[in-house]
């Protein structure tokens, strides 16, 4: 009788769900026959539901605080047995056309579980099923529960899988995905956006083709609005938005390091993606976010200068709009290496000090104007004999740099002055120039600094 599979089905999922004894006695047996339900009774839509759930409660591990960890867990052995067969897979992936929402949330969630425990077996299963992949994407443009499990899905299947990343992007990923990130507030929304962030970081790390996809047929203007916050938004920053300000950031970061290591074209790649994002004016927003909002969180601002650094390394046209940009607000205007310089000389955050250093190594590399421009404005500052703190914002590039180097005799500042050093040794790195114009200063030859040629 229909009622009585029903109530069995029902004690079946009570029962899988709460012993792991049950669980490992399920498998061999129970997947035959659910298996089976899943095939011939599709019309009866509450047996239907029961076989999926029990089948989600047999790949989901049962915690418990006796046993050794070491012990094979129930779960794991059930994904491998469920995962064996492809024509399993393609069963699943036929019921995510069903009409009834529950049908479909159960069979998401019954693949995710299967990814979690059998990554690779299902990823080359679902590559040799027709339309697998396109039925995943369709759930995209489900019920938001629905859509959410399959943003989670389609995370785990992209991991490392360059086949099925570009499947992915082909069924309209891109398009789907900031979407999905606008409708939900960009930076101020949910999880929802985290997740979205992680999967389109799947889809374009070390892939030059998908990185040119996303270019072309997005553009990026769409992944600069999630960047965008309002000056002096300080208390804006939720841990949640950190975290979506951080995976858009994350997306700059992949864009800027082009290809896989080694590929022929990586760096025709980066350079590509530094030039469209520098046009998009990406910098203004990156000097927002790493230096002009101290109140920001510190990991926010590290990636940001690492973001900035990215950009303008060996690209003379961002590098000389860099040298050019101005940050803050009037009257409290300077240029953003002075603001940069600043960052090094008084953050207390060690990692902070590495990231903004970051930005000069990067601005100096092969830039020998640019050296030549910092050495250039080495020079005494006429308040500094005075000066017994940091430099003030008003006083040139190098004569903040050059308070720093003499700060440890003037007031015993050891750090800033090892600090600043840092950032000399990127000005005069190769640059037989600039090593000149220090080694000319009469305050190195009071100060009996040595320099090598």
């Amino acid at each position: 009788m229909p009622d009585d599979r029903r109530s069995a089905m029902t004690e079946l999922q009570s029962l899988v769900a709460e012993s792991r004894s049950a669980q490992m006695s399920f498998g061999a047996m129970g997947f035959p026959v659910l298996l089976n339900v899943l095939k011939e009774d599709r019309e009866d839509v509450e047996l239907v539901r029961g076989a999926l759930e029990t089948l989600v409660s047999a790949l989901t591990p049962i915690e418990t605080s006796q046993g050794l960890k070491t012990e094979v867990q129930p779960a794991s052995m059930n994904s491998d047995l469920l995962s064996r067969e492809t024509d399993n897979i393609s069963l699943l992936l036929s019921l995510l056309t069903e009409e009834d929402f529950y049908v479909r949330y159960y069979t998401i969630q019954l693949l995710t579980a299967l990814l979690t425990n059998s990554l690779k077996r299902l990823q080359e299963a679902i590559l040799l099923i027709p339309r697998g992949i396109t039925v995943l994407m369709d759930m995209l443009m489900d019920r938001e529960v629905i859509r959410n499990e399959a943003l989670l899905l389609l995370t785990y299947l992209t991991r490392d899988a360059e086949e099925i990343q570009k499947i992915v992007v082909f069924e309209g990923a891109f398009e789907k995905l900031f979407s999905i990130i606008g409708e939900e507030g960009f930076s101020d929304g949910g999880v929802v956006v985290q997740d979205c962030l992680e999967l389109l970081n799947n889809l374009i790390r070390n892939n030059a083709s998908n990185q040119m996809l996303l270019k072309e047929t997005m553009g990026f203007d769409p992944l600069i609005s999630i960047l965008k916050i309002r000056r002096g938004s300080a208390f804006n920053f939720t841990q949640q938005k950190t975290v979506n300000l951080l995976g858009a950031l994350h997306t700059v970061e992949l864009l800027l390091m082009g290809g896989p290591p080694g590929e022929t074209g990586k760096d025709t790649s980066k350079i590509t993606n530094q030039t469209a994002l520098a046009q998009r004016n990406i910098l203004d927003h990156l000097l927002l976010l790493g230096v002009e909002s101290q109140w920001a969180p510190v990991a926010l601002r590290c990636t940001a200068l690492r973001c900035i650094g990215s950009l303008v390394l060996r690209n003379p046209q961002n590098l000389d709009s860099l040298a050019s940009k101005q940050v803050g607000e009037e009257p409290h205007v300077q240029p953003a290496l002075n603001a940069i310089l600043a960052i090094i000389l008084r953050t207390s955050v060690a990692q902070e000090f590495v990231a903004a250093d970051y930005v000069f190594k990067c601005f100096c590399e092969t830039n020998p104007n640019g050296q030549a421009l910092l050495a250039s404005t080495i020079a005494p500052h006429p308040s500094q004999g005075t000066a017994t703190h940091g430099a003030s914002s008003d006083m040139p590039f190098g004569s903040a740099l050059l308070q720093a180097l003499v700060s440890s005799d003037v007031n015993g500042d050891m750090e800033a002055c090892c600090r600043a050093s840092s950032v000399l040794t990127h000005i005069i790195k190769d640059n037989l120039q600039c090593k000149d114009r220090v080694c000319s200063l009469a305050t190195f030859h009071c100060l009996n600094f040595t320099c090598t040629k």
